[in-house]
């Protein structure tokens, strides 16, 4: 028989010893009213008793102290398991999962007593405190806990009207705009908007002249959601989060709210990481700065979490810094992400773990030693299977895994890993917002490997998909920036139409590459259209147009610094057949 087994099947004696925990909290609560620092110590001091074991007796506890108890006498009880809720919520220590399921059981058992009916105040409260645990829960699936969270919040306004309650009405409206700006489902604009608009909406009641404390925090928020806005001006968003951070924090002072501050200083850092205005060296030479101010609080022994939290975010600032020695930095940006990894494990923080990977994957990219590649690649497909499907994390690791698998085709020039980026790039765009200020670095890279892989599936044999690939990219590139992509996609859709004896239409896709690469000076793209105008002329009998076209090329091909021969003698296997077609058909007699 399992120890758990034995525990709870034959003796009560755990049941027992978490009952005596939970009064001996409670009574500590009643000494200690208005002491929180106090009541995270004696979580401290029983640290070893906050584990699933407690959970799975939360409920028997909670039965036994119930039993047979009046009314008064009840609410009492529950009173005790919402104070143990809400203190279990901000408890920084221990395993921070099992915590929030704590805090979870406890809400939703004090609310078999504080019902809608019978205390719409109590009732409205503990729903306010129990979302804010599903905002922040690690099990489960984040999209889900996150709509709970938004579904439990509005249930709560329901009763903490502007009218009747605008204190506690402002706080909920606060924490459901936190829960749209975080949320996954829906389209991502669209809810950093309702996160701004809700924001707004609570500074009309937490002013600074009434509730100063409460007016920064909200600063605070409201400028994380215009740090991340997709819709408006990117440089102006950020500018408008710089301000509001700088504003938040004339109230949190070290002095006053060190950790208030110390979360401040690293949002503001993290502004300064994406500022778009003022020069890029010195933006991050400041957000370097403030991050190791923020550390100085965050330390790994009071504030595990969000230590790791600023350790990554400082090595996110590394890997990107302009000064220094590029090589130095990113070490140093590795350190730091491996550092961080040692606090958000993927057990115990799975969500932060997986950003913490993919962003280590890029740093080992941007280093470039042997077998960083490999273990970048490794990184981002554990990375995905952790990351909640459409949130900015899993959105970025298949971008990168894109990036990735493409660079490790032209290294080893394996199929599949073009195979495979071309769905990474896909299931990227898929996800992402169409306003979103990342996306056009991702189509970007779609239609590109859309070229090159349409152009080997036709050199394979599969043609109808290979050829269907690279209309895709001709067509999504017709309208894009990046001129020398539309031309090398023009090009390759020649090639594709000539390898399938669609002379004509190989010579219209060459001739419009050709364009375009005389257009952008390339003499290589302007060498191999000619070269493939020369190919299709002289296979269609028009052997003097075609001969003009090779000698062209050849011509531009021994300009080049770096001449594949064989081409050149390619040209000129093609060009003297011709001439020698030429001669033949001269001296032909016709009688």
């Amino acid at each position: 028989m399992s120890k758990k087994a034995k525990g709870f099947g034959q003796s009560p004696t755990p049941t027992r010893k978490f009952k005596d925990f939970l009064l001996a909290f409670g009574d500590f609560c009643r000494k200690n009213p208005k002491y929180e620092t106090k009541l995270q110590q004696f979580f401290k001091a029983n640290i070893n008793k906050l584990d699933d074991l407690l959970l799975d007796a939360l409920p028997l506890v909670f039965t036994s102290l119930i039993a047979d108890k009046s009314i008064d006498e009840r609410e009492i009880i529950a009173s005790l398991f919402e104070n143990f809720a809400v203190t279990i919520y901000k408890f920084p220590l221990g395993d921070r999962a099992t915590n929030l399921e704590l805090s979870i059981t406890a809400h939703n058992l004090s609310l078999k007593i504080y019902t809608r009916k019978d205390s719409p105040e109590n009732w409205a409260q503990i729903l306010n405190n129990l979302a804010l645990a599903y905002s922040n829960r690690i099990r489960g699936d984040r999209a889900e806990n996150l709509e709970k969270a938004i579904e439990l919040y509005g249930q709560a306004l329901e009763i903490r009207t502007r009218e009747n309650f605008p204190e506690n009405w402002a706080a909920t409206l606060n924490n459901l705009a936190i829960a749209y700006s975080n949320r996954i489902r829906g389209d991502r604009a669209e809810n950093l908007e309702k996160a701004i608009e809700l924001y707004e909406q609570t500074l009309e009641v937490r002013t600074r002249e009434n509730f100063l404390e409460d007016w920064a925090t909200i600063l605070n928020n409201l400028a994380l959601a215009y740090s991340d806005r997709i819709l408006g001006d990117r440089s102006e968003n950020l500018e408008r989060a710089i301000k509001l951070y700088e504003q938040a924090l004339e109230v949190r002072t070290r002095k006053n709210f060190p950790v208030d501050w110390a979360g401040t200083l690293n949002n503001l850092a993290s502004a300064y990481s994406n500022r778009i205005l003022g020069d890029r060296a010195e933006n991050l030479e400041k957000a370097i700065e403030l991050y190791g101010q923020a550390l100085e609080v965050y330390t790994r022994e009071n504030f595990p979490e969000n230590w790791a939290m600023s350790q990554h975010n400082l090595a996110n600032a590394y890997r990107e810094r302009v000064l220094g020695e590029r090589k130095d930095n990113l070490e140093q940006a590795i350190d730091l992400y491996n550092q961080a990894a040692q606090i958000s494990t993927r057990a115990a923080f799975p969500v932060p773990w997986a950003g913490n990977q993919g962003d280590l994957a890029e740093a080992l990219m941007q280093r470039d030693n042997p077998g960083d590649l490999d273990t970048a690649i490794a990184l981002l497909q554990e990375a995905l299977e952790f990351s909640p499907a459409g949130c900015q994390d899993f959105i970025d690791s298949q971008y990168r895994l894109g990036i990735a698998l493409s660079q490790r085709y032209d290294r080893d020039k394996n199929f599949d890993d073009l195979r495979q980026a071309l769905v990474a790039y896909k299931t990227a765009l898929d996800l992402i917002s169409p306003e979103h200020y990342d996306r056009k670095d991702i189509w970007k890279a779609l239609p590109t490997t859309q070229t090159i892989l349409g152009s080997r599936l036709v050199r394979d044999g599969e043609w109808q998909q290979g050829l269907q690939l690279l209309l895709n990219s001709v067509n999504q590139l017709s309208t894009s920036d990046d001129r020398l992509a539309h031309a090398n996609a023009l090009y390759h859709t020649g090639r594709a139409y000539e390898v399938l004896s669609d002379r004509e239409k190989a010579r219209l896709y060459y001739r419009d590459a050709l364009r375009w690469y005389e257009y952008l000076q390339d003499l290589p793209g302007i060498a191999k259209s000619r070269t493939g105008l020369g190919n299709v002329f002289v296979s269609q009998g028009h052997l003097e147009k075609g001969m003009k076209e090779l000698d062209r090329a050849k011509a531009i091909y021994q300009q080049l610094p770096q001449t594949d021969p064989d081409k050149v003698e390619e040209i000129d296997i093609i060009y003297q057949a011709s001439r020698r077609a030429i001669e033949r058909q001269t001296s032909e007699v016709y009688i």
